[in-house]
């Protein structure tokens, strides 16, 4: 090949080589224009990139110049995209980590289908979410309907009746109401303390309760008479404390309006209070007529005496029936009686020993006759006793123990009325025996056994 051929290809060359550089270059500037405004990618490197391609196409003009021309010009040219090109040689060194680090497209397609079984798996957790939230509000549904039907029922139960049901916070006052006792509303409780409600008396009675609950976080029943409506009325029910995260923050009270069973007690009170007092004047009529039957009958005289004490014992057991409601007599209170309505005992020392045990009304009349015949036949003694101890127990096979001994004496007579009454009567209305009745070295004793029953049972102590 001849020089002048050589000297075109090298030209051509040196053309092609220029045109290149700048083809790169104009993509790289465009590849930074469209970068300018994005986060990460490789915009330092291609600028660099970019310079160094610059400065190869500068380069070879000022060498094509030079050559051409001679001037000095293009040689300084030359050299200064040397320089530029070295410099970015250079620069291009500490960004090598960073394109090593690049990921691959192999690795792009796996890290992206990485993500797409995230993606995937991603949905199929939304899927049971929304699944479960689905369940989730059904069953809130259904619970909500549950309550609502429970709240229902309840106003419904409440409706009408003279059930009550507030709630109190901390401080004592009412913070919500259902059927409120009349005639108040609920507009006239909520937001109040019961001493704007009640009398003074009333409720400091029934804010001590509320105090004792909050204190002892235990519930409390009450029995409360309170003036509402210028009415006095009469309210039975309990008192809870309100627990809220372990702590007592207020209290529920449920009260019932019992004002027309507490009337129903009063007149059925009234009504005894009648009776006894009608009965009494029927027994001193019978008194009246034996007294007048008796006169002028010398035999007939002794009879009348006894006859007219066992009246009165029987009046005095009527009368202590009517004191408790017709429900029964305390035992202990049966013996204190028949020693107090007998003349001359005042100087026998009595003891009495044994638990609060009821008797039934048909069962205490005849103690309180049969009681009366022993302390007749004390009072009436030649040797009164010295001392007297009448106890009972309960017996762990549910048996019933009564004893009465006369210490000190040995002339007690009971009379044959009330021989056979001991003997016969009482054991029979006791459901058991007699185990003693007389004379002993000691004095005189009597000894009956019993069953515990409807008729003679423990009064239980309230809580």
């Amino acid at each position: 090949m001849q020089p002048d051929d050589l000297e075109t290809v090298e030209t051509l060359a040196r053309v092609i080589t220029v045109a290149a550089c700048a083809s790169v270059s104009a993509g790289l500037v465009t590849y930074l224009v469209r970068m300018r405004h994005r986060n990460g990618g490789l915009v330092g490197t291609s600028a660099l990139l970019c310079v160094f391609v610059l400065a190869l196409a500068i380069g070879t003009i000022g060498q094509m110049l030079s050559e051409s021309t001679g001037g000095g010009i293009f040689i300084l040219v030359e050299m200064v995209t040397a320089v530029i090109a070295f410099v970015v040689g250079i620069a291009v060194w500490p960004m090598i980590p960073r394109l090593i680090g690049q990921p691959t497209r192999q690795e792009a397609n796996e890290a992206n289908a990485l993500l797409m079984e995230g993606q995937e798996a991603n949905r199929k957790l939304i899927a049971q979410l929304s699944d479960l939230n689905r369940d989730l509000e059904s069953r809130v549904a259904w619970r909500t309907a549950e309550l609502e039907t429970v709240r229902h029922r309840f106003e419904v139960a409440l409706e009408g009746s003279d059930i009550s049901v507030l709630e109190l916070d901390a401080d004592l006052v009412f913070t919500w109401v259902h059927n409120p006792p009349e005639p108040l509303t609920e507009d006239d409780i909520l937001g109040r303390q019961p001493a704007e409600l009640l009398l003074p008396a009333e409720a400091a009675e029934f804010m001590n309760i509320g105090r004792r609950v909050l204190a002892g976080s235990k519930a409390e029943r009450f029995e409360i008479s309170l003036t509402l409506g210028g009415r006095q009325r009469w309210f039975e029910g309990f008192i809870e404390p309100l627990r809220t995260d372990g702590s007592v923050g207020g209290i529920l009270a449920a009260a019932i309006d019992i004002s027309r069973y507490k009337e129903h007690e009063r007149e059925m009170r009234d009504i005894l209070r009648e009776l006894t007092h009608r009965s009494k004047n029927l027994l001193a009529v019978v008194q009246g007529i034996a007294r007048q039957s008796v006169e002028g009958s010398p035999e007939a005289a002794a009879f009348l005496a006894p006859f007219g004490s066992r009246l009165l014992a029987l009046s005095a057991a009527h009368e202590l029936l009517v004191q408790n409601g017709w429900r029964g007599i305390p035992l202990d209170e049966v013996v204190t009686r028949a020693w107090a309505d007998v003349e001359g005992t005042m100087a026998i020392r009595v003891e009495i020993d044994g638990p609060r045990v009821l008797l039934g009304p048909d069962v205490a009349q005849n103690v309180m006759l049969g009681a009366h015949e022993l302390v007749a036949a004390a009072a009436a003694a030649e040797q009164p006793p010295e001392r007297v101890l009448v106890s009972w127990a309960l017996l762990p096979d549910g048996g019933f123990r009564l004893d009465w001994r006369m210490f000190g004496t040995s002339s007690i007579k009971v009379s044959g009325f009330g021989q056979r009454l001991l003997r016969t009567v009482l054991p029979v209305v006791l459901g058991g025996e007699v185990t003693t009745l007389g004379i002993s070295d000691a004095g005189f004793a009597y000894g009956v056994r019993g069953r515990i029953g409807p008729q003679l049972h423990l009064i239980q102590r309230p809580a």
